[in-house]
């Protein structure tokens, strides 16, 4: 579903977001990506969307390669692929039924047929009986929700969400992971980009662990979260070295 071959990513001024990445991701999975800030968390997002591309290496998802995509082709890819921000990226004037719709409305898709998609999306958050509030009236986990309604809608079969829980409280943060992981037990693949180890231990799914630009580990949890040559620590941003280490 997506690979990653040897990828690089390096920026105009030298510095390199990626380095020699290679990771494959199976149809149905849900993966962490996880590591400190400026691991490469959010470049190695930004690449699966298209929004960077990689220096070196090759970047495939559902079979394409990203590398020789037409322009033109890049938002037929975008919609198979939704997308939750930390930031929740809601239009502020518009309400959370419209907040969802706009997608459907840009592919010109019949009313009728975006109110029952719309509807489903927000029974499945369940904020229903929200769908006529304005934003700034729901808080900051309901907002949340409304975001990761508008990437289902268009039900894609990957959801990446770039630390989509970064500003809620633990609670908030376990209901929106649950939300997550339920969505990925309906047959999406779901990446989820987040430097919180609760959340990683107590969900205990497949974690990819990067620091610098670099693939620390990939694994279990138990295995790949700070404490082991290898690791990385979260606080200081170093490797702890040992006889096992990379």
């Amino acid at each position: 579903m997506i690979q990653l071959y040897h990828v690089t990513k390096r920026y105009a001024n030298g510095i390199e977001a990626l380095r020699d990445v290679s990771v494959h991701i199976h149809e149905g999975e849900f993966v962490f990506l996880s590591g400190p800030s400026g691991a490469g968390k959010s470049t190695f997002i930004k690449l699966l969307m298209l929004l960077e591309r990689a220096s070196e290496g090759q970047v495939l998802v559902a079979g394409r390669n990203l590398d020789v995509l037409r322009r033109s082709s890049i938002p037929y890819l975008r919609r198979n692929i939704g997308v939750v921000w930390q930031d929740f990226k809601l239009l502020p004037h518009r309400n959370v039924f419209d907040n969802v719709a706009i997608s459907l409305e840009i592919l010109g898709m019949p009313r009728k047929q975006i109110k029952r998609r719309v509807e489903r999306v927000l029974d499945m958050v369940g904020l229903e009986r929200y769908a006529r509030s304005m934003p700034h009236w729901l808080s900051g986990g309901e907002q949340q929700r409304v975001a990761i309604a508008r990437a289902l809608v268009n039900t894609p079969s990957i959801l990446l969400a770039d630390e989509p829980t970064g500003n809620l409280d633990p609670d908030l943060s376990v209901d929106i992971m649950q939300m997550l992981m339920d969505v990925q037990q309906r047959g999406t693949t779901v990446v989820v980009a987040t430097h919180d180890r609760a959340l990683m231990d107590r969900f205990g799914k497949r974690v990819i662990l990067l620091n610098k630009g670099f693939l620390i580990e990939d694994g279990d949890p138990v295995d790949v979260l700070p404490g082991a040559p290898g690791q990385v620590d979260m606080e200081t941003s170093t490797v702890v070295v040992g006889e096992e280490a990379p």
